[in-house]
């Protein structure tokens, strides 16, 4: 396999876009996500025996291996390699743990643009400045121009684990090394459980619900892929149904997902109901500003009259 095969192979893997022209070894690149949004949010590292790629959006990560057959010295080096590759790992989850509890810490209830031009001008949200998100993040997570951003922790069962950064113009930013995988953000609670992959998704969701005075469980997921890693660690009988976005197949590689686009291939692979509003390339927060919330709720119970048939 040569260098450029391992490079698309291991991006492809975890969705991420493989970088153009030739790479320095042993050092990360960054690299955008295939997600929304997805600028930055990814890294490669290469060496002369394998390429590792890895996806912060969705804590995805994948190494692929230039030979075919390796060695037993081959094995025993790449073990004490991925162990210590490990700890590291677990050191900069920590590390982000821990800076994403200061950045919650120092946000403060308010309304944001983002969520004005999402249809929400009055909701309250967790805002922090760009000034305190370079003091205790780093400058890498405040875009050019920016000035504050909503903040959505990610939390694995009651523990958080990094957050997620909205500005205004809809960049999207997640921590360096934050454990994202199976990490999500409730914004109401109560019987069924309704996933969705971002957090303007989720208030049109939570929005419809209400009208129908339904009392159910919103959850953001924070990418597509991250709904499948949610929808199998919910508890058992727990009823889920999932609000998908309607994304185009990659442009560059379509075969990626089945011919279909993120949201719909990672709801499929979770196995339970789902639904998408009906344009490609919207999600349910669009629809909601396009055509007003009786379209999203039109959607959202015929799925739930699906569901209960089934």
């Amino acid at each position: 396999m040569t260098m450029d095969d391992a490079i698309v192979r291991a991006c492809a893997s975890v969705g991420i876009v493989p970088p153009r022209g030739r790479q320095p070894l042993r050092k990360w690149i960054p690299v955008d996500t295939l997600a929304k949004n997805g600028k930055g949010d990814g890294r490669i590292i290469l060496d002369e025996e394998r390429v590792t790629a890895v996806n912060w959006q969705t804590g995805d990560k994948a190494t692929v291996w230039l030979k075919k057959e390796r060695t037993v010295e081959d094995r025993k080096r790449y073990a004490q390699a991925r162990r210590a590759q490990d700890a590291e790992d677990r050191k900069r989850a920590e590390r982000a743990a821990n800076l994403a509890r200061q950045i919650i810490a120092a946000a403060k209830p308010g309304q944001h643009a983002y969520l004005a031009r999402k249809g929400f001008r009055d909701e309250q949200a967790l805002v922090i400045s760009a000034g305190d998100t370079a003091r205790i993040g780093g400058d890498y997570l405040v875009p050019s121009g920016a000035a504050e951003a909503i903040v959505i922790p990610a939390r694995i069962g009651k523990q958080v684990t990094s957050a997620q950064l909205i500005w205004e113009d809809g960049t999207k930013k997640f921590l360096y090394g934050g454990e994202m995988g199976g990490a999500a953000h409730r914004i109401a609670s109560g019987r069924d459980i309704w996933l969705c992959e971002g957090y303007a998704t989720a208030l049109s969701v939570r929005t419809a619900l209400r009208g129908l005075n339904r009392t159910d469980t919103v959850l953001v997921c924070f990418s597509a892929s991250n709904i499948a890693k949610v929808a199998s660690a919910l508890p058992r009988p727990a009823r889920c149904l999932i609000a998908a976005d309607n994304d185009a197949p990659p442009a560059a590689r379509p075969e990626q997902f089945d011919g279909k686009g993120a949201g719909e291939y990672f709801a499929h692979k979770a196995g339970k109901p789902y639904a998408m509003p009906p344009d490609v390339g919207t999600d349910f927060n669009d629809l909601h500003v396009e055509q007003g919330i009786f379209a999203v709720q039109r959607v959202l119970m015929k799925l739930n009259r699906e569901a209960i048939r089934a």
